[in-house]
């Protein structure tokens, strides 16, 4: 696996206990999911639509790392 950046290294850490572990395990089995070649399906609720998610998504769509949304 890749070397983390800082903050990986910070959730890897820190986040170790119910909610927190519950998005290491997610983190990670995306990064699985990526490495074996697979594509994200996103789905988002209408109150995410003023949250500004193309910031957060931008890089993931350019990446190629999106198949739907």
């Amino acid at each position: 696996m890749a070397s983390k950046g800082p903050i990986s290294n910070f959730i890897l850490e820190h986040y170790k206990h119910f909610n927190s572990a519950a998005l290491v395990d997610a983190a990670m089995g995306y990064e699985k999911h990526l490495s074996e070649g697979k594509k994200m399906m996103i789905t988002l609720g209408g109150a995410m639509s003023t949250a500004e998610m193309g910031k957060s998504l931008a890089e993931m769509i350019r990446q190629d790392k999106v198949q739907i949304i």
